[in-house]
């Protein structure tokens, strides 16, 4: 086979860049596609020359410069069509995390997955491909400009989303990219501004990206709006826990009552619900978290990441007609009151009903919309808001089970009381 030495390569290389072709790529293409033909004409016996001369008419009328613009006017129409793609997945991106963050300040569901696929292509779909089109597109000199630039916004928006969903990592990551936006990307940013001659007008895709900054950063605040929110909730909550364990302690008032029937039920209904809302919690915090049951039992509320996800709550409790339900827990709240009353006598049951903790009918919201109890108490509420509730209603219980426990012991006092109704008759004649 035959093979050009390296003066007949730097003559063809030569002739090529003699015809206006100054793309580099285009250039090397041109001169490994001539050699070859040269060569496979050459072991048919023909010379270099006529070769040479017989290449160059493959190429039409217009020669080497007709190949040098075809080829510019396809590079031109794919780019417009790269650029087109990546503006569509920019502003996509940016439409997902603006709908993400009003549907996460109005405590809409479908929140978090908004933010998460709006973060997740701004980050991974959009700014690769801007980063590729400027390292095209820009002199070499304006290289590191553009990296730092996509590294620094890439890992704060990663470290924002991270900080919105409560993931691990969000502190690190946020002020990493932070970081290297304030030390690298800035001062390169304004000083390749500073050396250039002419004002550049602010391109669409740098709108954008400003855009989605600011969105990103109205997120955050309302993050950090919402954490304060929640740790007030989370104070009031564990307050509330703290009252339920102390409210537990009873056996003092149940020894006083030993083999009374009455106390023996009202222990057993108290107990069964005291259960079924502890379950309701263990299994709110296993499904949020992630985690077993069994360590949700030793999970502290104001530790959890997702303290303040109500998608998940909300998805367990009006999801459907299970047994963690809100109709189930409505059924288990009345069982418990039907059951509690039967520890009165019969003629101030209808008062005691009046008085007992869970009432069930329809209420009204902040608005003025009529709803019903379960939509008021859990619908839409983080869990940190929804944990407070089910130990409110602990509490209640318990408090409702001191109340019984008091009137079982003056019941028990009167009728064990020497002379009973002639004490009574006697102390009336004094």
């Amino acid at each position: 086979m035959s093979e050009l030495n390296e003066q007949q390569v730097a003559l063809i290389s030569a002739y090529i860049k003699q015809h206006g072709i100054a793309q580099n790529e285009l250039h090397d293409d041109l001169l490994d596609h001539v050699c070859t033909s040269i060569e496979r004409q050459m072991d048919e016996g023909k010379s270099f020359e006529a070769a040479f001369e017989q290449t160059i008419k493959l190429f039409g009328p217009g020669g080497l410069k007709q190949v040098q613009q075809q080829t510019f006017e396809l590079l031109t129409e794919m780019n417009e069509n790269m650029k087109k793609v990546a503006f569509s997945f920019g502003l996509t991106s940016t439409i997902l995390l603006l709908a993400g963050t009003i549907f996460k300040l109005m405590h809409w569901p479908g929140s978090a997955v908004l933010i998460v696929l709006g973060a997740g292509s701004l980050a991974f779909v959009y700014l690769p491909m801007l980063l590729w089109h400027k390292l095209k597109e820009s002199p070499r000199d304006e290289s590191m400009m553009h990296i730092s630039g996509f590294v620094g916004l890439t890992l704060t928006t990663i470290g924002v989303l991270f900080k919105i969903m409560h993931w691990p990592g969000a502190a690190v990551t946020l002020l990493s990219g932070m970081a290297i936006l304030a030390a690298l990307y800035v001062p390169l940013f304004y000083f390749k501004k500073y050396k250039s001659s002419a004002n550049k007008s602010i391109t669409l895709s740098t709108g954008l990206v400003a855009m989605t900054c600011l969105i990103l950063v109205f997120g955050l605040m309302s993050v950090n709006r919402s954490t304060n929110f929640n740790r007030g909730i989370l104070l009031v909550g564990a307050e509330l826990e703290d009252s339920v364990d102390k409210a537990a302690n009873n056996e003092a008032l149940y020894s006083k009552l030993e083999g009374n029937q009455n106390a023996v039920a009202l222990k057993a209904t108290v107990n069964k619900s005291s259960t079924t809302l502890e379950s309701f919690r263990l299994e709110l915090i296993s499904e949020t978290e992630g985690i077993s049951r069994e360590d949700a039992k030793n999970a502290k509320v104001y530790l959890l990441n997702g303290q303040d996800n109500f998608d998940i709550p909300t998805h367990i409790l009006f999801g459907g007609e299970g047994e963690f339900s809100a109709n189930a827990l409505i059924t288990s709240l009345e069982s418990f009151q039907t059951e509690i009353l039967q520890v009165y006598k019969p003629e101030i049951r209808s008062e005691m009903a009046a008085i007992l903790p869970f009432d069930f009918s329809k209420t009204y919201e902040m608005s003025g919309h009529e709803t019903d109890w379960e939509t008021y108490h859990f619908r839409h509420i983080p869990l940190s808001g929804v944990l407070s509730q089910l130990s409110k209603m602990q509490l209640d219980i318990r408090n409702a089970e001191t109340q019984a426990l008091l009137y079982l012991l003056s019941q028990s006092a009167v009728s064990e009381s020497p002379s009973g109704d002639q004490g009574a008759s006697e102390a009336q004649s004094l």
